[in-house]
């Protein structure tokens, strides 16, 4: 198997091929770290005082950027790699308004992949986020962090979500957002309450819902979301809102 950076497979879905001048020496790319031999594109590492992405770097202290990272570093670099799926078999995909993420992550493409999702402006996403290769687990790189989906999971989840919700006495909400016991989930995850099961657990000390103690069922469900991971949390905020492109809701 070929080993693919992200940078590489970014830099490809964009049509884009390496760029920079022959390198006279081997060494390493400083970004995300892939071989770079002699005669191959590269540019002299370089970057402002306002880099902040320092302890990221792949080969720090090294004095090279391999041809692939330098499509992805610059100023129009990081707008077009900020959001994206990026795919070696179907190009670029939208990953930014919420209905094209909910797509994405219930059918991500087949092949070598990248996913990234920047919750702020300039974050260096392309050359850190890990490479893709499974439809049913694969991870997304989200402002400075690396989620974990697992695709079965987060399907399920949906039918699990309802089924404690309607249990506990929220119904269906106002609004576009499926049925779900969380007190909130974020999609920039700076929400301190995100993915919170606070009032699931609480309501089972009250006198009308104390019989959920002992419902299997209920029970079961909230086991099951208790172990979610922070990927399939995040992705639970558009898996569950699956008319958001309808509205300012994204």
């Amino acid at each position: 198997m070929i080993k693919y950076t992200s940078s590489m497979i970014v830099s490809k879905a964009r049509g884009l091929e390496p760029d920079g001048i022959p390198a006279a020496k081997d060494g390493h790319c400083a970004f995300c770290g892939s071989q770079i031999h002699v005669g191959d594109l590269y540019v002299p590492f370089s970057v402002t005082g306002g880099f902040m992405d320092d302890l990221s770097l792949a080969a720090r202290g090294s004095d090279m950027t391999c041809g692939w990272c330098v499509h992805s570093i610059s100023a129009d670099g990081l707008r077009a790699t900020g959001y994206g799926v990026f795919s070696l078999d179907d190009g670029v995909l939208p990953f930014r308004k919420w209905v094209d993420v909910r797509a994405a992550l219930l059918s991500p493409p087949e092949g070598a992949f990248v996913m990234t999702y920047a919750t702020a402006n300039n974050q260096h996403m392309a050359w850190r986020a890990p490479v893709n290769y499974s439809r049913n687990l694969f991870y997304v790189r989200v402002g400075l962090r690396d989620l974990k989906i697992r695709r079965p999971k987060l399907i399920e989840a949906v039918k699990v979500c309802e089924r404690m919700a309607m249990a506990s006495g929220r119904g269906y909400p106002v609004g576009k957002t499926l049925p779900n016991p969380f007190g909130s989930l974020s999609s920039d995850l700076k929400d301190i309450n995100h993915a919170s099961l606070a009032r699931a657990i609480g309501i089972q000390s009250t006198e009308k819902y104390a019989y959920l103690k002992n419902d299997a069922t209920y029970q079961s469900d909230l086991a099951f979301l208790m172990g979610l991971t922070l990927g399939e949390t995040w992705a639970l905020r558009f898996v569950l809102t699956p008319d958001a492109g309808n509205s300012a809701s994204e």
